[in-house]
């Protein structure tokens, strides 16, 4: 797939990628809404392995598109899957969902989106094509400025009630985010990335399913069209976007696709603002354009400039 190598298209599929998990964001609580899970956990984690495993099934129908033939046969790989499942899916969203219900949703915004910046990080002490350089620290810093201005406040309010349990659990979302990232460079190099994905979303959320039976639905879900709408358009989004994703770190430089994941968040107050009918607040805009300038710098090295 060629198109998945174009580096010219890169910045254009990466940013749809944060388009469409941005999107998520809004969907994710409308389904809440419709369904009338509310804060109930263990609906929660049902709900998002509802969304994962049928995301997994989409994504191995269209590798056996491809391929003739989607199994594993080699032994040694499993492993490596496994732990791809594990990380990606079930840690990255157990330690999300259960995160939030503890945490601010300013803070946790913040805090989740460090995952793009943490793989940045690692991928230039693991990687020479992404080797560390002021440039790129620069621009994240600017990207990492352009998520905080989307939270300003009072900084006592901002820095209260701190805990494991909420801080601390999304802190780790976000490392399973970038660690996620690691382990599909890796694993692209032993099996097809496409059928790493869609086992990876299988197995994790056959997980998630059962760690919510385990935590128990408290509450009688309103199984409607619209709710069910609702999760249709959230496993398609995940099955498309860690597609994409997956695809684009298997075969570019890690920094040049991470860095567009900083977009997640701003896009996402702004979709909130528009489906959710939650306060347009002008910096924004103002965040929108620092990440905006964050990522143009990673992406534009000093060879790109010369030519």
């Amino acid at each position: 797939m060629e198109i998945f190598k174009n580096e010219r298209l890169r910045p254009l599929l990466a940013a749809f990628c944060a388009f469409g998990w941005s999107l998520a964001y809004p969907f994710i609580k409308i389904g809440y809404r419709v369904l009338g899970i509310g804060e109930d956990l263990g609906s929660k984690l049902v709900f998002a392995g509802i969304r994962f495993t049928m995301a997994g099934i989409l994504v191995l129908c269209f590798a056996r598109s491809l391929h003739a033939d989607i199994r594993i046969r080699e032994k040694n790989v499993w492993p490596h899957v496994l732990l791809f499942a594990v990380v990606n899916t079930w840690l990255h969203y157990l330690t999300a969902y259960i995160g939030l219900t503890y945490i601010p949703s300013s803070r946790s915004t913040i805090l989740d989106s460090m995952g793009g910046f943490f793989l940045i990080i690692l991928s230039g002490f693991l990687y020479r094509e992404d080797k560390i350089d002021a440039r790129k620290v620069i621009g994240c810093i600017v990207g990492i400025l352009g998520i905080f201005m989307i939270n300003v406040g009072p900084i006592g309010e901002m820095l209260s009630g701190i805990s494991f349990l909420g801080d601390g659990l999304i802190l780790l979302n976000a490392c399973c985010a970038a660690w996620g990232g690691i382990i599909t460079r890796n694993i692209s190099k032993k099996v097809d990335v496409t059928l790493a994905t869609g086992y990876s979303m299988l197995i994790g959320g056959l997980m998630l399913l059962l760690c919510g039976a385990v935590a128990g639905i408290q509450v009688s879900w309103n199984i409607t069209l619209s709710g069910i709408g609702v999760i249709c358009v959230l496993f398609l989004i995940s099955a498309v976007c860690f597609g994409i994703y997956n695809l684009l770190l298997a075969n570019h430089p890690i920094s040049k696709v991470a860095i567009f994941n900083a977009l997640i968040p701003v896009l996402g107050v702004m979709f909130a603002s528009l489906l959710l009918g939650e306060p347009f607040k002008w910096q924004y805009l103002a965040a929108c354009l620092c990440v905006a300038t964050g990522i143009y710098m990673i992406n534009t090295d000093r060879k790109t400039k010369q030519k």
